[in-house]
Parts: C-alpha cells; structure tokens; sequence
C-alpha cells in the first residue's frame, strides 16, 4: 500500500509541475489578464464539479482525476486542485509584473513538487514539524531558486521563504500559502 501511495504522489507533483509549466505558458505567450480569466473559468468549473461530486454525482473526467492524483482523506474531492488553482489566481490578480508572476508559479510548481518528491524519502525530519524532512525542505529551496530565470537573485530569498512557509505545520494548504507568501514577498521588495 506506501508503495501506491508514493506512487499516486509522484502522478500528483508530476501533473503538479506540468500544470505550473503549462500556467507560465499561458502568462508569456497571453498575458495576466488571459491568465486570471483562464484560472478563474477553471476555478469556476472546478467549484461546480466538486459540488456535483459532493452530491453524489458520478463525472467522468473528474472521477478519473480523483482517482489518478486525489491523495486519501482529503476534507473534499479536488481539494489540492482547488487551493493550486485559486493560489495561482490569486497571483495573476495580486502581482502586476508577469516575471514576479512566473517566478511564484515556479516556485508552486517545481519546488512543492520537489519537496514532496525528496521529502518521502527523506529520513531526517524538522524539529517543528514532523511531517517534513530537512531532504524535502533542502529540495524545495534548490529547485525554486529556479525563480531565479525571471526575477533574478531576489529569487533565492523568495526559494528560503517559501521553503519555510511551505514546512510550517499550519491547517492552510500549501497550495495557498505559497502563492500567498510570494504575493507579500513582492509587494515588500
């Protein structure tokens, strides 16, 4: 059973840092607005499935998505895609620079995707939150220093602070604390 589990996580970060990847596309080769309309309309529809699903209703697509990426005892169906989909909205509504933008949904996609990826193998666990590691941790900070690509060296602080943020043991998904952090990262610098 952990064996299918690491398995459905690894489908789940995967899909994770595709979608950041696919959003960043959007950004670049639209703009802000396509992109906030684009995530809002998602949002909107996903809200309608989940309701749906909640009601007892059987909807193919969504049940095969639940099925794949969905981890076990979530408080609802579609709940990481729900809090991804609304923190990434929240940053192409809250941030007016499209490499700011870039540069937090990098840091969502790749460096969650990696601290969950070197995090369940990892052995060492932080003193404030055993549910993470310190290899999770180490690996988040390293692959969203990619941030650096769009905003420069102001993206190795933002990898350090979301790497904290993101292994803080608060009821908050990270899905919306990390886009929350990167929005009052930029507002500050």
């Amino acid at each position: 059973m952990k064996k299918e589990r690491i398995n459905r996580e690894l489908r789940r970060k995967l899909l994770h840092s595709f979608f950041g990847t696919v959003l960043i596309l959007i950004l670049f080769y639209f703009d802000r607005v396509a992109l906030a309309m684009f995530l809002g309309l998602l949002l909107l529809f996903g809200s309608i499935m989940i309701i749906l699903r909640l009601k007892g209703r059987q909807i193919p697509i969504s049940d095969w998505f639940i099925e794949t990426f969905e981890r076990e005892n979530v408080r609802f169906p579609g709940y990481g895609a729900f809090w991804y989909v609304l923190g990434t909205l929240l940053l192409a509504l809250f941030l007016n620079d499209a490499n700011e933008i870039a540069a937090a949904i990098l840091t969502l996609a790749i460096g969650d995707s990696a601290s969950t990826i070197f995090g369940i193998r990892g052995v060492r666990f932080l003193p404030y939150n055993k549910r993470k590691t310190m290899e999770g941790s180490f690996a988040f900070i390293i692959f969203s220093f990619s941030s650096c690509i769009f905003v420069g060296w102001w993206g190795l602080p933002l990898a350090l602070l979301t790497a904290v943020v993101e292994s803080l043991p608060l009821p908050i998904d990270d899905n919306l604390l990390i886009p929350i952090s990167c929005i009052l990262f930029f507002v500050v610098v």
